[in-house]
């Protein structure tokens, strides 16, 4: 069988859109899928894209819009959810209650059907004892600082009720500070045949105007030299039941957070959250998993017992992989401190770009948590 690649654009536990490139050749123009609903506060979001050939990849992600997205529950509740950006879907009121079920129904502006499994939400064991331990890769120096591969991995101590059945998934959303200098930006000379061959060009955030060679500031402040940055865990964490013991994991390493002058510029946020979740979306994010490290092909090594938990109900709708999860969440926090590195960091590099375009999801909106 003639088998192509295809980027699949999962919203990975978070709001961090994360590609995975799968060799099936039958899903070509699939659907993805990906939503879920929890006992936390909404709002909630489906994502609904297409897969893309793995040559395209530079190509931006082709949104599915003006869909009908419904959550419904086993009491008789719905609720259509709100397109707030292309195919970006939300709840305005729906919450989770333990113990219930959902279903997402889709219709695309094609009349095309899709329906997920029942989800019942089931509760979730609590985590304790989060800690940190620091693991030193390679010797610092001063050439590494910037992208080293020491750090610290992130440990707990997990409990898993009876009503998980050995299945728990976990995520993590990681921040750290970082300053920039946009105003140190130059761009070269036309034409220029001796120095100087460049001239300053501050980016208008910086609070820098330039005249000549002269780089002069002005009274307004830089808006775009503090940043704060989020990064998430890029592999799926599915537990496995043989680490459980009498309903408890002990010692799971649930993240790995680089140690850099970036990422220690000042201090290192991270917040890990236990998800309870249905046989069908533990095993669509354990085969995720498994592509992910082995490179090895999603629906073929090892055999998967499922593509996800939606469905195609329409007669010659395309394919559709994804999940739609109904989970309870716990959550805990840690502080990493510049301090806890066990060696002098040097002073966060030289950035001459605006704090927003050093990396992907940053914002200058200082968090509350901050």
């Amino acid at each position: 069988m003639n088998r192509s690649k295809f980027l699949i654009y999962l919203l990975l536990l978070t709001s961090c859109v994360a590609p995975y490139d799968i060799s099936v050749s039958e899903f070509h123009d699939a659907l993805v899928v990906e939503g879920m609903i929890t006992n936390q506060p909404g709002a909630y979001a489906v994502m609904i894209s297409k897969a893309m050939p793995v040559r395209d990849q530079l190509r931006k992600t082709e949104w599915i819009k003006g869909a009908s997205v419904t959550i419904l529950d086993d009491l008789g509740n719905s609720e259509k959810l709100t397109e707030k950006s292309d195919g970006h879907y939300y709840t305005q009121t729906t919450q989770g209650v333990i113990g219930r079920s959902y279903t997402l129904k889709i219709a695309t502006a094609d009349g095309m059907l899709y329906e997920s499994a029942v989800e019942k939400l089931l509760p979730v064991g609590d985590f304790t004892n989060m800690r940190s331990e620091f693991v030193m890769n390679e010797e610092p120096t001063y050439y590494n600082q910037k992208k080293s591969t020491n750090g610290f991995n992130i440990f707990i101590d997990s409990q898993v009720l009876p009503e998980q059945e050995e299945r728990v998934w976990w995520r993590w959303t990681g921040t750290f500070e970082i300053f920039t200098h946009p105003e140190l930006f130059r761009v070269p000379i036309p034409m220029a045949m001796s120095p100087p061959f460049d001239k300053p060009a501050p980016f208008s955030c910086s609070g820098y105007i330039s005249k000549g060679q002269a780089l002069i500031q002005t009274t307004n402040p830089c808006t775009c030299c503090e940043c704060w940055v989020t990064e998430y865990n890029q592999v799926p964490e599915v537990s496995d039941s043989r680490h459980i013991n009498s309903g408890l994991i002990k010692n799971l390493n649930v993240a790995f957070i680089t140690a850099n002058v970036r990422t220690f510029y000042k201090k290192y946020y991270i917040e890990v959250e236990q998800l309870s979740c249905s046989q069908a979306v533990y095993d669509f994010w354990k085969g995720v998993r498994v592509q992910k490290e082995s490179s090895s092909d999603l629906f073929q090594t090892p055999p998967p017992k499922t593509r996800g938990n939606i469905y195609a109900v329409s007669v010659g709708a395309t394919n559709v992989i994804g999940y739609f999860a109904a989970s309870a969440v716990v959550k805990h926090t840690l502080t990493l401190n510049r301090a806890d590195v066990p060696y002098h960091l040097n002073p966060i590099d030289t950035i001459i770009a605006p704090c927003t375009s050093a990396y992907k999801y940053s914002t200058t909106a200082k968090p509350t948590f901050w």
